[in-house]
């Protein structure tokens, strides 16, 4: 079992505990846990890079929340949604990534489709609000969070054509999106751009700055949150150059560094010869040693501290009709010595899917091969046997129950301690 998969087996098994404690103290005081422990102190204190082990195989919600619609009139919130194709989000969808086999979500949004030109870039309450319950979707089922600004229309061209102007609407736009979630707990994690960064070099690390800077200044839980840093157009290669500098910060240890993977392009996205070339299949050793060479090229951040997020990589199926999709040959090999690699240097990988992979529809992944890829250890090729999906299983429950079993009668002079102590300072009280 890898490292990452060791720390969340025990989260796990902790859980669990915590949950049947909480039962037992609720039962015996009437008025839950909190009246007996202080809220959870670990927050925000495990380094860039335990938090992203921990946050294992991660999933897009690709062509949903960053999709643009500019042909209806006056649209609302779900007809930017379902833009692009997609149905509308939902809680038994999120649930179903989960069961798939998936820790995270990284949830690209658009938010200038709904939000003022007059030059004060406000956000409409509503697109927050939708946004705040697919969040919730992850969260309930106890899944990392990853929100950006992901193309948004293209007006990141600005930045070429009136700096100053952009960086006004950046920032507007990162201060109310700060602002909204401060009280957030570590599971949602701020991306500070998507791809758009392929400006000059000083230009790009003033945005990062800034970035880093804005929400550190805004309050909350956001003085210490984790931040996610887009690299340069994030390419490998021009993010490993050493003129991309990652921001400077307030707390040590808590950055991340985001870069793509769809190397070769012409292997992962096409399905002809566009007239640069063309690969029909992939997994020889030169496939494997190239995907090898460019990913170990990231370990120099995890040398520094930072967290290394590959934040979309795919082998991108071509739709036909629907429900029917041509797929190229090899691409689960591809995909699974991306995962081995990305367990073996601890990286967390995020599927890049539009409504391919995962069937939104029926709430689980589309092919039966996929499954059995997402659903296992890379590093050794089997789960935790007491729960096939990672989840709590029988086994987990079994545990709980025999500990709280063994601890009974220490439980039981604990409780009455805190039952005599009530009762002393009631008649404290009283005497007064």
């Amino acid at each position: 079992m890898s490292k990452n998969k060791r720390i969340a087996f025990i989260q796990r098994k902790a859980a669990v505990f915590a949950a049947a404690v909480m039962t037992v103290v609720t039962a015996v005081s009437g008025k839950g846990l909190a009246t007996v422990m202080a809220a959870d102190e670990e927050e925000f204190t495990r380094t860039a890079i335990e938090i992203t082990e921990d946050m294992g195989n991660g999933w897009n919600l690709g062509n949903t929340m960053e999709a643009i619609n500019t042909w209806t009139q006056n649209p609302s919130v779900s007809d930017f949604e379902t833009a692009w194709g997609q149905p509308v989000t939902t809680k038994e969808m999120i649930t179903g990534v989960k069961n798939a086999g998936f820790d995270s979500i990284r949830i690209p949004v658009a938010w200038s489709n709904m939000m003022s030109d007059d030059g004060t870039y406000t956000i409409d309450q509503a697109y927050f609000e939708r946004v705040d319950e697919i969040i919730g979707y992850a969260m309930d089922n106890d899944m990392y969070v990853i929100i950006n600004i992901h193309w948004d229309g293209g007006w990141w061209d600005q930045f070429n054509t009136d700096k100053d102007e952009a960086m006004t609407r950046y920032k507007a736009m990162w201060a109310q999106i700060a602002d909204h979630y401060k009280d957030y707990p570590e599971k949602l994690i701020f991306e500070s751009a998507n791809e758009e960064l392929s400006f000059g070099y000083e230009l790009v690390n003033e945005i990062n700055q800034e970035f880093v800077n804005l929400v550190r200044a805004s309050g909350g839980n956001n003085d210490r949150r984790y931040l996610l840093i887009a690299g340069h157009h994030t390419d490998i290669d021009a993010t490993c150059d050493e003129d991309f500098v990652m921001p400077e910060d307030t707390i040590e240890n808590h950055l991340m560094i985001s870069v793509h993977y769809y190397t070769p392009w012409i292997y992962v996205a096409l399905y002809q010869d566009e007239g640069y070339g063309y690969m029909e299949s992939w997994g020889t050793d030169a496939d494997k040693q190239e995907m090898e060479s460019y990913l170990r090229k990231m370990l120099k951040f995890t040398e520094e501290g930072y967290g290394v997020v590959i934040g979309e990589y795919s082998v991108l199926p071509q739709w036909v009709s629907d429900g029917n999709y041509n797929r190229k040959d090899g691409d689960m090999e591809f995909i699974s010595y991306l995962l081995e690699l990305c367990d073996t240097y601890g990286f967390t990988p995020y599927l890049w899917d539009a409504g391919d992979w995962y069937d939104r529809a029926e709430c689980k992944l589309r092919w039966d091969d996929t499954v059995e890829v997402f659903q296992r250890d890379t590093s050794e090729g089997s789960q935790d046997p007491e729960t096939e999906d990672g989840n709590v299983g029988a086994g987990d429950i079994a545990w709980a129950v025999s500990v709280i079993l063994m601890l009974l009668p220490i439980g039981a002079v604990v409780a009455f301690s805190f039952v005599a102590a009530g009762f002393e300072n009631k008649k404290d009280m009283y005497r007064q």
